[in-house]
């Protein structure tokens, strides 16, 4: 009988033990999967690592771009890229125009009121139109270099070569400098005497009379005032209108050369 017993008692405990239980303690036994530093823990760490990397990446590349200012990117402006410079207040390629307008005084035939001796007449007609440009145009930020007066100055310097002489873009639209409207659709146009020109050169707020849009134009080379170095009555020079929209605007009449007529002028961004 003792020994049956003793028999029931070993096959209860192992039972048991098999059950995962200890007879002993009265709670399971740990199992692999529960202690610390074992596979599972192991993959849960590192999953909360690379959740927290993955997250701090997000948030760095999402305060770059917000932090980025705009004017960063392709869109930014590349000097050696915008060959009419850069503006300022956008960071962007400024816009490939012409500009066209007429110098503020007015002035008899002989250099325009300069003194040089030798008479430099491009020099100086070139200055008078930089001059209103920064005076009266600054916003279109025209360059001394790439400022000039619209007239024939002699047979090698006369309106039909200014593009290459002066390396005026041949190909970008021309506009009026006060008021950014569209004059012709290139220099070419512009200075072609059997054209019509899309608009005048001068608007009504800086010529409001025919007789203010007169300017010193020398075109054909006919008659310039003795290469613009005379102001006598007795010498002639060429004008031109710049209130008209006529394909003859550039050449109007031959006048006395002591007579105080303006410049047409020519500018654009970029350069020096």
């Amino acid at each position: 009988m003792v020994a049956t017993k003793t028999a029931t008692m070993a096959m209860l405990i192992a039972a048991l033990v098999m059950a995962g239980c200890s007879n002993v303690l009265g709670f399971k036994d740990p199992s692999l999967d529960k202690i610390p530093g074992t596979d599972a823990a192991t993959d849960a760490h590192a999953g909360a690592a690379i959740d927290a990397a993955a997250d701090a990446a997000i948030d760095a590349a999402t305060d770059a771009t917000i932090d980025a200012p705009a004017d960063t990117g392709p869109a930014a402006c590349m000097p050696s890229a915008c060959p009419f410079g850069c503006d300022p207040n956008t960071n962007a390629c400024r816009a490939e125009k012409l500009w066209v307008y007429l110098t503020v005084g007015s002035f008899a035939g002989n250099r325009f009121g300069g003194i040089d001796a030798p008479p430099d007449v491009r020099a100086t007609a070139d200055n008078l139109c930089f001059a209103t440009a920064s005076n009266s145009f600054p916003m279109r930020a025209c360059s001394r270099a790439r400022t000039h007066a619209v007239l024939t100055v002699s047979g090698s310097d006369s309106i039909p070569l200014m593009a290459t002489l002066y390396g005026i873009p041949a190909a970008v639209e021309v506009h009026r400098a006060d008021d950014d409207v569209l004059v012709a659709n290139t220099w070419n146009d512009l200075t072609d005497t059997t054209k019509v020109p899309r608009a005048a050169a001068a608007s009504s707020t800086t010529a409001p009379t025919l007789a203010d849009g007169v300017v010193w134009t020398g075109v054909n080379g006919n008659s310039t005032c003795v290469n613009w170095t005379s102001g006598v009555a007795t010498d002639l020079g060429v004008q031109g209108n710049a209130t008209l929209t006529s394909s003859n605007w550039m050449v109007r009449a031959s006048a006395a050369c002591n007579l105080l007529e303006r410049l047409l002028c020519v500018c654009w961004s970029g350069g020096q």
